[in-house]
């Protein structure tokens, strides 16, 4: 670790120091929306203002722009957990050279930037898990329960369009919380949403959610489906924590809500190049995860499909 060393000498103003100072490979927009982190998180370490320090830096700063385009909130204990670090180099970084020496980086000072965490528990080996796990039928009826008795009419609304987005059209963090009443239309064949960046396409919505997605659209007011015009990257993560849940029920997560519709679809028996672009995904390898959670057919049912006769 880049520490200080010696009496008298103090760290950098590391606030300061980043001022004009963007990493490679962060963009300039998300740079300045972690930068305060990167810098607090400099500063706690002590960090010195040579080179090995600007490293550290760099490795921070992809962390913090990648959780945040997961849509995680941008807090240490949340971004320099083990299981964030572990995910972040087994997706962020799947093409990327130095990501042995990104993860080694990252579990020397997650540690000193945290205090929950469980850094005892760190895996041996990079976590393969590169979805959330979907809910089952059970927790999804109960969630869909929650989202009615939330203590007021904007949480009820949040909980209702998360769930409707989520499960119905596959959208978490990064799309949820930005769906207008017009990116919702009913079309001939079905409902669908349109989606912006990154992955920006048309997504047809599953039939028993077509309904709940026409209502909010409907009765939107010029806001959001899940509510107000905030642009914040950390908003799904946001509204998520603050809806009730029924005793015993999980918490809301846009992840996992995606989850479960790709599990959905997967079960269906979705072609899996259609389900790829439906999701925004460049390719499927991603939902090798899911299949554990895929209902099996019974054997004959098995046997005529692989033999094109359903």
């Amino acid at each position: 670790m880049e520490k200080v060393t010696g009496a008298g000498r103090q760290p950098p103003n590391w606030g300061e120091r980043l001022g004009g100072y963007r990493p490679l490979g962060i963009e300039p927009a998300s740079w300045i929306e972690v930068r305060a982190f990167v810098a607090d998180s400099a500063q706690r370490l002590g960090l010195d203002g040579g080179a090995g320090a600007l490293r550290v830096v760099r490795v921070l700063g992809r962390l913090a722009a990648w959780a945040v385009g997961e849509g995680l909130p941008l807090n240490a204990e949340v971004v320099l957990d083990p299981d964030t670090v572990e995910r972040f180099v087994a997706v962020g970084l799947a093409d990327d050279r130095s990501r042995a020496t990104y993860r080694a980086t990252l579990r020397r000072v997650g540690p000193l930037l945290t205090k929950r965490a469980p850094w005892e528990a760190k895996p041996a080996t990079v976590a393969r898990r590169q979805v959330a796990v979907p809910y089952s039928a059970e927790e999804l009826d109960g969630l869909r329960s929650d989202a009615q008795t939330q203590p007021t009419v904007g949480r009820m609304r949040a909980a209702r369009a998360l769930l409707a987005l989520g499960v119905g059209a596959g959208l978490d963090g990064r799309w949820v919380a930005r769906v207008d009443a017009e990116d919702v239309t009913a079309t001939e064949v079905g409902v669908v949403v349109r989606v912006g960046e990154p992955a920006a396409r048309v997504v047809p919505v599953l039939a028993t959610w077509e309904g709940e997605l026409l209502d909010l659209a409907a009765t939107s007011g010029g806001e959001f489906l899940v509510g107000g015009r905030s642009l914040s990257r950390n908003r799904a993560s946001a509204l998520a924590a603050s809806l009730m849940v029924g005793n015993g029920h999980p918490r809301f997560s846009a992840s996992r809500l995606r989850s479960t519709w790709l599990v959905t679809h997967l079960a269906m028996g979705t072609r899996l190049p259609e389900l790829a672009r439906a999701a925004g995904l460049q390719g499927v390898t991603v939902l090798s995860d899911l299949l554990a959670f895929v209902p099996a057919l019974d054997d004959e049912a098995a046997l005529a499909m692989l033999r094109g006769v359903r």
